[in-house]
């Protein structure tokens, strides 16, 4: 895999990626679950994302309710990890699966042949 994201990129920008997206999943969980369900699964996001949920309800709207959090959380982790990163680190990203996690994923299952 021929790669123009420098290592420290990469290595910077999968928490990132994986917060995002297990915020996006806690997020789809609460649509039909409770929000206080003792399913193991949403207990796991729950403590997972919780540092990050105690930054984002810092700089967070009053009119964002909390069971929009996850969602507003992985929305500024997208604008983090698409606009900020790649200024910061020095890579670009022209397309969502331009991004490192979602190219080794896409790279992955082209190797597996899927």
């Amino acid at each position: 895999m021929i790669t123009t994201t420098p290592p420290i990129g990469i290595l910077i920008d999968l928490p990132f990626g994986l917060l995002m997206w297990t915020s996006f999943v806690h997020f789809l969980l609460i649509i039909v679950m409770n929000e206080d369900s003792g399913f193991s699964l949403l207990r796991l996001l729950r403590g997972l994302n919780a540092p990050i949920y105690a930054v984002i309800s810092l700089i967070k709207p009053a009119f964002i309710i909390s069971r929009l959090l996850p969602l507003y959380a992985a929305g500024i982790l997208f604008i983090i990890r698409y606009y900020v990163l790649p200024l910061a680190i020095g890579f670009d990203v022209w397309s969502f699966s331009d991004m490192p996690l979602e190219r080794l994923l896409l790279s992955a299952k082209s190797d597996l042949g899927l």
